[in-house]
């Protein structure tokens, strides 16, 4: 209808057909122009590059739907919804649009790009902030559990406190407060740097003295960390000789041990670099928690201790209660503070709570912990109540108390990795252990163990170290299968060799420290040197008394005096009182003082003798 119509209309105006034709034939040229001109342009640059049909301006002016889909911005082939992006780079025309962003095809692709890198930023950025909170988590955690930690010298100033005599309370508790500031001391100057300076030979680290060269702020924390360990380590050593030690050499050996001797082996197990487990002499060491590192390690130096302070009263006969009780309440209140500090301990070997897996591992360990102190404390009250058949005094109240703590000690070493059965049984029998140790030590060895140290974290120590290869869950003897046996006995092995070599370190250091210091007079305290000597001097008149009557004067009375003994058995004396009635014999001939400044009758002095 429209072309007679423009026919009409020119007919009307006085114009003939011929006139108009050039004027079509002019635009149909410019028409097939624009559409073949950019088809040209591109085959003479790229013959086989696609024809983007929308740069040309009469298919834009004809698809206007199209170009919506692709420059608009809001098209569904070009939207931020529909994660869709059509670029072109051929701007030979406009698009009439109004969004802001659109002008050419080539400022739509700059556009695009730049929110790409936007997009990019903004993810680096959401990244490092991730970081930056993964980070702050990971030092939230470490420094609140190592306070946690640090509260377990309190709990050990109060279990030692409330099971040994009155009279040694201020000794017990100063040395602990000298435990902590020279362990402090001894760690940061030197302690540090032995554990997790770089090495060489795998034996020790040899930087990071006094702290320097450390690699960021960053260490710190985990030098703060560490340093908790250190000092649990020492605080053990205080147990077995406690109340007994001069302030001289108390000072001196916490200084090594925090410093030198409980850092090396640390560099050894748990720096990464250490000969007992690292990648390049091909071992593996296995203790999450410490039961080797730490618990092993105290141990070994406090029975050193003890053994070269001997007992206080020399003979082989020692009643059941060598120190008589002295509060248990104090006793009961240790026993708890320890039990958070092990929460805290056992926890935080993790060292990590934003990494994925982080917080189940964690999760694992303290319920690993719970159930190692429970099940200790039950195997320990039905093992005292068949063999001394007594279940409701004070010496049931500490050994109870000790066989929570030897549970958890047993359970450090695979706290991460045993199941909840396998730590049951791993607490239960560590108990037991501590038990027969406790026993033994008291009954068939020169050695006075007041509170029961070695038997609380050196036995079970040992004892963790050699059950965790049989029940770790991922690669355990138990659990490995037929496949995994080989491997699993070999790490078996790697843990009895790495036991005897902390061992034999840790004892020959420590009992040289110790027997230098004895030889030089510098070990005991004055009460114990009065208490060493009253002793040998009744052993001496008991050994003359029997030189004087002879052989055959034994023998002839030996009969009678069984029969003396059968018709009114005496009451066996504890150590204590043995001493108590030794040194009120003795009342006339010496004066003797203590550091409380009390005499061990309870009367106050002036000066000592000593």
């Amino acid at each position: 209808m429209r072309a007679p119509t423009a026919r009409r209309e020119r007919r009307q105006r006085g114009e003939s057909a011929m006139s108009a034709v050039p004027l079509a034939m002019v635009l149909n040229m410019l028409k097939t122009f624009a559409v073949r001109a950019p088809r040209m342009a591109i085959k003479k640059r790229a013959p086989r590059e696609r024809v983007h049909l929308e740069s040309s301006l009469a298919f834009c002016t004809r698809s206007p739907t199209i170009v919506h889909w692709m420059w608009s911005g809001y098209g569904w082939f070009n939207s931020d919804g529909y994660d869709l992006s059509y670029q072109s780079e051929y701007p030979s025309c406009k698009t009439y649009s109004y969004d802001r962003r659109a002008g050419f095809p080539h400022m739509m692709a700059d556009d695009t790009l730049g929110r790409l890198n936007a997009t990019e930023a903004a993810i680096d950025q959401i990244n490092f902030t991730l970081e930056v909170y993964g980070r702050s988590m990971d030092t939230l955690l470490l420094i609140l559990c190592a306070c946690l930690i640090m509260t377990m010298q309190a709990g050990f100033a109060l279990l030692e406190v409330g099971s040994v005599k009155v009279a040694n309370t201020y000794a017990i508790l100063l040395n602990n407060v000298l435990d902590v500031c020279v362990g402090t001391l001894g760690y940061f100057l030197f302690g540090y740097a032995v554990s997790y300076g770089p090495t060489t030979s795998g034996f020790m680290g040899t930087d990071y003295w006094a702290l320097r060269h450390l690699p960021n702020d960053d260490a710190l924390t985990w030098v703060f960390f560490q340093y908790s360990f250190a000092a649990t380590a020492t605080a053990i050593v205080s147990g077995a000789m406690v109340g007994r030690t001069s302030y001289h050499a108390y000072m001196i050996y916490s200084f090594i041990i925090t410093g030198f001797v409980y850092p090396t082996v640390v560099h050894w197990i748990w720096s990464g670099n250490g000969w007992l487990n690292s990648d390049l002499y091909g071992l593996a060491f296995q203790d999450f928690g410490g039961s080797g590192v730490v618990h092993t390690t105290g141990g070994t130096a406090a029975l050193m201790g003890a053994l070269v302070l001997g007992r206080r009263k020399l003979t082989k006969e020692v009643a059941e209660h060598a120190v008589p009780e002295s509060s248990p309440a104090l006793v009961t209140l240790g026993f708890f503070i320890l039990m958070v500090g092990f929460f805290a301990f056992n926890g935080s070997s993790e060292a990590h709570i934003s990494r994925p897996g982080d917080p189940e591992a964690v999760a694992r360990a303290v319920i690993n912990t719970a159930l190692a102190c429970a099940s200790g404390g039950v195997a320990t009250l039905l093992f005292e109540r068949v063999v001394h058949k007594k279940i409701n005094d004070f010496y049931v109240l500490c050994i109870v108390a000790n066989g929570c703590l030897a549970g958890t000690v047993s359970i450090c070493a695979a706290v991460n990795v045993a199941t909840t059965y396998s730590t049951l049984f791993i607490g239960s029998s560590g108990a037991i252990i501590h038990c027969l140790w406790s026993i033994s030590l008291h009954k068939f060895t020169p050695i006075e163990d007041p509170v029961d140290a070695t038997a609380v974290h050196l036995a079970p120590g040992i004892w963790g170290v050699l059950l965790c290869p049989f029940v770790d869950k991922n690669k355990g003897i138990f659990y490995c299968g037929y496949a995994g046996q080989s491997a699993a006995w070999r790490q078996l092995g790697v843990h009895v060799g790495g036991l005897v070599c902390i061992i034999g370190y840790t004892a020959v250091t420590t009992f040289t420290i110790f027997t230098i210091f004895d030889k030089l007079k510098l070990l005991r305290s004055h009460q114990e040197k009065f208490e060493h000597a009253e002793a040998l001097r009744i052993h001496e008149e008991e050994l003359a008394k029997q030189s004087h009557h002879g052989f055959f004067h034994d023998v002839f009375h030996h009969h009678e005096h069984h029969e003396h003994h059968d018709a009114a058995p005496a009451p066996k004396k504890s150590v204590s009182s043995a001493f108590d009635d030794a040194v009120r014999t003795s009342e006339a001939d010496v004066v003797v003082t203590v550091n409380s400044g009390q005499s061990l009758d309870g009367s106050v002095i002036k000066e000592s003798v000593f």
